[in-house]
């Protein structure tokens, strides 16, 4: 009776509410972290500086997004790395080739679509892993895009298509964290508020019981996949403009911070949840983290060291969170 009582006492706890939120892995380490850079280099909070981060936090956050779908619907992608860097080669070589700015974007986005179809055919259709899967189409689409360029980057742009990712609102804002603001935002409302969302959390929940409940469930992952895939070519357009240059391999390896940001953000690797506000926060974790050891002088050699640390704290927060709620 007793032990019934603390225990009901400990879930009407600040305590309580604070940890029982998805969101508490990425947000207490986020708000640990900025206390600690408050006292050692309060520099770190002038205003050019935050937007720095959020720029920063703004390309994974657009990834994100759609990544967060896709693990809440129980899926995988290890290839958004290579299609963040084949979508930057792509929409470049067309505008070098003459083409409009704006046909040149969506044949990109076009390519995006056709590389999530082929991917979410494959896991769903075929019953292939997902990790296997997409490993395959990593080293297939960077074995393109080698071949494509030899290596060498794209650059010298038009103004016009760098200004759609250096514009900057009031010379301040970069136009980037726009972006992510409207991609959070309608994620935020179709995962939570929709049936499109909740089809997308009962596949990955429980995909026998979708189905029986009428839900095609194959239609619902291979659409998850192809979103996925087309955001991801929309980033590599984006690191494009942002650079003045189209880097062949800009991508590489961004799929896995991307992912442990969504994850330390609330997501479940195993399907079934997910939370658009935690992986804003965990994408806002991974840049703060970056730029705040530089801001206080950590040597670059420490740096990846400091970072695994933080992550690792961060995933037991939130497994001490689930012990928490289940007790």
């Amino acid at each position: 009776m007793m032990k019934k009582e603390t225990v009901a006492k400990q879930k009407n706890s600040v305590f309580f509410a604070v940890f029982s939120r998805n969101e508490a892995g990425a947000a207490i380490p986020l708000v640990l972290l900025l206390l600690v850079v408050l006292f050692i280099n309060p520099t770190f909070f002038r205003v050019n500086n935050i937007f720095d981060v959020l720029r920063t936090a703004s390309f994974s956050f657009i990834l994100a997004v759609p990544i967060t779908f896709l693990m809440a619907g129980g899926g995988i992608d290890l290839s958004l790395g290579a299609t963040i860097s084949i979508g930057g080669v792509i929409c470049g070589t067309a505008i070098k080739a003459g083409m409009p700015i704006m046909i040149a974007i969506l044949i990109t986005l076009a390519c995006g679509l056709a590389i999530g179809y082929i991917n979410g055919l494959t896991i769903v259709k075929f019953r292939l892993p997902g990790f296997i899967a997409t490993l395959a189409m990593q080293y297939v689409i960077n074995g393109v895009n080698n071949v494509w360029t030899g290596g060498v980057n794209i650059s010298r742009f038009p103004d016009a298509f760098k200004t759609i990712g250096q514009y900057r609102f009031f010379g301040t804002v970069p136009i980037t964290i726009l972006y992510a603001l409207l991609m959070g935002i309608a994620g935020y409302i179709i995962l939570s508020k929709t049936k499109v969302g909740r089809k997308v959390l009962a596949v990955g929940g429980n995909r026998d019981a979708a189905y029986l409940a009428g839900i095609n469930v194959d239609k619902t992952q291979i659409s998850v996949y192809m979103i996925t895939s087309m955001v991801a070519t929309f980033v590599g357009i984006l690191y494009g403009a942002r650079l003045g240059t189209v880097q062949t391999s800009i991508g590489n390896g961004t799929e896995l911070t991307i992912i442990a940001a969504v994850i330390v953000g609330g997501t479940s690797m195993f399907g079934g949840s997910g939370t658009i506000v935690g992986s804003a926060i965990g994408c806002i974790l991974l840049a703060a983290i970056t730029n705040a050891l530089i801001m206080i002088g950590v040597s670059a050699y420490w740096q990846s060291l400091i970072f695994g640390i933080i992550l690792i704290t961060a995933l037991f927060i939130d497994r001490y969170r689930q012990k928490m709620l289940n007790s």
